[in-house]
Parts: C-alpha cells; sequence; structure tokens
C-alpha cells in the first residue's frame, strides 16, 4: 500500500481525486479499496462490503477518454448521492486535449463528496495543468508499491535542505532560484521531499507530521503547475513550513 494513500484511508479523509500510475492491476486493486473506505465508512474492514453494487459508485475503462465521455462524467458527477459521497473509478489509456482540459474544470471545480480515482500507464499520459489538481501516487506490481531501497538523486538534495533550520532553508532557495533551470531543480527537490516524508509515514513517531508534509507538499505542487507562479515563492514557502529532519 502506498503511504499516502494508506494513511487516508485509515483516517478516512480523501483528496475529491487521485491519479495512479502504472500497473493497472495494482492500481484498479488500490482504488477499490479506497472506494469500500469511502462508500461503507463504518465497516469494520473494507474487505467486507462489495463496492460493485453500491449506487454512488462508477467504474469505468477507456481506450481514449474523448470529449463525449468528459461531458457524460461531468452529468454523472452533478447528480445527487444515494448515500454522503460518490466514487469514479476511471481506467484511461489516453485523453485527447479537448477532454483533458474538460476534466480539469471539472477538478478545477470538485463537487462536494465526488472523489475520483483516475487510473493511466503513466503520469506523462495526462497534460501537467491536470495532473496538478490530483494527488499523483505511483504504483508498482508488487505489494510493497514502493521501493524504499532505490532513491532518486533528488532525494539527496531535499534531505540537505530539509536538514537546515528555516533561515538557512530561505537562504538556500534564494541561491537556488538565481540559478538556470531555477524551476527544474525547485521541483526535482520537492519530489525528493515527497519521497522522504513518504518514508517517514512508516515510523509511528512521526506519522503526523509527515501526512501533513505530503499535504502541504501536494498543495505547493498544485501552484507550481501555473505558469505565472513563483517557484522560489513556493520553495520558501515549504522552507518555512515543513518539519525539520
Amino acid at each position: 500500500m502506498h503511504p499516502l494513500l494508506k494513511i487516508h484511508i485509515e483516517q478516512k479523509q480523501f483528496h475529491h481525486a487521485y491519479l495512479l500510475c502504472g500497473d493497472a492491476e495494482t492500481c484498479r486493486e488500490r482504488a477499490l479499496e479506497a472506494a469500500k473506505a469511502i462508500l461503507f465508512p463504518s465497516s469494520t474492514s473494507v474487505f467486507d462490503e462489495n463496492v460493485n453494487v453500491h449506487p454512488d459508485f462508477l467504474h469505468q475503462k477507456f481506450e481514449l477518454f474523448g470529449i463525449d465521455d468528459s461531458r457524460e462524467l461531468k452529468a454523472r458527477a452533478a447528480g445527487r448521492a444515494v448515500g454522503g459521497s460518490r466514487v469514479f473509478v476511471l481506467e484511461i489509456f489516453s485523453f485527447n486535449m479537448e477532454s483533458a482540459n474538460a476534466m480539469l474544470k471539472l477538478m478545477e471545480e470538485p463537487v462536494p463528496g465526488v472523489h475520483f480515482f483516475v487510473i493511466v500507464p503513466s503520469e506523462e499520459t495526462v497534460i501537467p495543468t491536470l495532473r496538478s489538481r490530483m494527488a499523483v501516487i505511483q504504483l508498482g506490481g508488487s505489494t510493497s508499491e514502493l521501493d524504499l531501497e532505490v532513491e532518486p538523486p533528488s532525494v539527496g538534495k531535499a534531505e540537505e535542505f530539509l536538514k537546515n533550520p528555516p533561515a538557512k532553508r530561505v537562504a538556500m532557495a534564494k541561491k537556488i532560484s538565481e540559478k538556470d533551470g531555477a524551476k527544474k531543480e525547485i521541483t526535482e527537490i520537492i519530489n525528493g521531499m515527497e519521497v522522504i516524508f513518504e518514508k517517514l509515514i512508516f515510523d509511528n513517531g512521526k506519522r503526523k507530521a509527515a501526512a501533513n508534509a505530503l499535504e502541504e507538499i501536494q498543495k505547493s505542487r498544485r501552484f507550481l503547475a501555473d505558469r505565472g507562479s513563483s517557484a522560489k515563492m513556493i520553495l520558501e514557502h515549504l522552507a518555512l513550513t515543513l518539519p525539520r529532519l
């Protein structure tokens, strides 16, 4: 179980939209498990209920998600739930630009109580602006899904950043922002931060702080995807809000 999705299921507090990337079967299993937690919140086990027959659940597959599909999805999402929430699990192999932009509008103005789990082969399937409105979760084919032994180079930069006190972090952010390709480096550092805090969720003593940090990082990603955003200001914000390692 991916640590971020695991804690959302345990706390029964969910984003309005998740982008599950990678192995389709693994993504489907995790989406269904989360759907059960949303639609059967009082159940002692999310494995006890059959979510497929729930009137507020929809699971569809698309080779190409087109504009007509996006319009139908919008209409369905606007419908009244039988219970308190509605869940849409969508397995999408590809989008066209028109349908991706239509879905973006739906994600920008989320309907209360409606949750989307969009399953795609890879993150690159989805345009950056749409991706930024969703909680992106990479899933593999094994039960562990997250290879905790393999760290991208960005983790080292993020770790160095997070080990410093806020004032030193702000100074580092200023220095990084003055470089050529600053936005790319800042994005890499934020990616590294996410990996670090995903690991810390497994530490009971640091779990709550790590979960809060991941929420803050997800918010920052949304701003970072906007063309007019200041990567320096986003990194400075994280410098002041994230816990010190």
